[in-house]
């Protein structure tokens, strides 16, 4: 697999999908692309999210049992939270595209910023998951907002080890 459709893939994990793409293979007659098109990468990646969100709503449901009163406060909480999530999941992409434009001439300083910046990002996350639940103990019962992170980290979690497994180390 060459070092685009490596990286790809990654930026495709870090948005949030958990199909393998690298481990697919091209037809025998597809043509060689050098850089695909960054519209259609939007789209798709876009297009991943939706479809994951969906698959992760349903994961929430499943394992939170809430009462109606419960679910009309906590579900435009749970929005805004995911809203937030999803920038960070911005920034972890375009680091991994950073990382794959830097990768076959990587200095010393590209990789200490590429660390740090990484390190920015697992602090952002920590914050948001601190700040949202004091939000969601606002509105549904601590037992029931610690039960919630108890399901989001374990889908964050299976997200950051497919990265992280496909994530090439640096030369």
């Amino acid at each position: 697999m060459n070092h685009c459709t490596r990286f790809l893939s990654l930026a495709a994990l870090a948005t949030g999908l958990t199909l393998n793409l690298a481990a697919q293979t091209p037809p025998a007659a597809a043509p060689v692309i050098g850089q695909p098109d960054p519209a259609n990468m939007r789209a798709f990646i876009e297009l991943t999210r939706s479809d994951l969100k969906t698959q992760k709503l349903v994961l929430i449901a499943e394992n939170l049992p809430l009462t109606a009163d419960e679910a009309s406060e906590f579900w435009p909480v749970q929005r805004e939270y995911e809203a937030e999530l999803t920038k960070i999941g911005d920034d972890k992409l375009a680091l991994i595209i950073r990382y794959a434009n830097q990768y076959d001439t990587m200095t010393d300083a590209e990789a200490t910023a590429l660390a740090e910046a990484t390190l920015v990002i697992e602090e952002k996350r920590v914050a948001l998951k601190r700040k949202y639940f004091k939000k969601f103990a606002e509105v549904i019962p601590a037992k029931k907002a610690a039960r919630y992170f108890q399901v989001e980290n374990q889908f964050l979690l299976l997200i950051d080890v497919q990265i992280a497994a496909s994530l090439p180390l640096i030369k």
